[in-house]
């Protein structure tokens, strides 16, 4: 087992309250916005906030696993924070014995917002993951974060 973390920086023009209040409605507009990727959210357990079970199913579109059951951390509204664990699905058992992710919002001086996802996992085996597969997996969880902020930008009266 490799224990590891990996960080990717993203920027938005969109205002940190929007983008923030979009993603607290991600169980509703995700599947809306990206209905090629994710078929639906699935609320499992809880109310949205810390201890909640969520399930996200893929449609045949994603290749290498249907859904994702993840469960959330934290959630902090004031500082723009939210952190899940995988509990199944996804790469767990393939490529991680275990993941989790932190997404933390922030905004900028000259506007927008500034996303830091941070990813922390444990691989199966003793193998660490290379830079480039660590980045394809990044990328492949920065699809929610890019199409609400196209979202949001294409419905300026949207989560306001």
């Amino acid at each position: 087992m490799v224990a590891g973390s990996y960080t990717h920086e993203s920027v938005s023009p969109v205002p940190v309250s929007r983008l923030w209040k979009a993603s607290a409605d991600t169980d509703k507009i995700v599947p809306k916005i990206l209905p090629e990727i994710i078929s639906s959210i699935v609320v499992l357990e809880g109310d949205g906030g810390v201890g909640t079970i969520k399930q996200i199913n893929f449609t045949q579109a994603m290749k290498e696993f249907s859904y994702v059951k993840e469960r959330v951390d934290a959630v902090d509204p004031e500082k723009c924070v939210y952190k899940s664990t995988v509990l199944e699905g996804g790469l767990m058992g393939r490529k991680f014995k275990s993941y989790a992710f932190e997404a933390k919002m922030e905004a900028r001086s000259e506007g927008g917002t500034k996303t830091t996802l941070t990813l922390d996992y444990d691989t199966i085996g003793d193998n660490p993951l290379s830079r480039e597969e660590l980045q394809k997996i990044v990328e492949g969880m920065m699809n929610i974060p890019k199409a609400i902020e196209a979202h949001l930008l294409a419905n300026p009266d949207a989560y306001v």
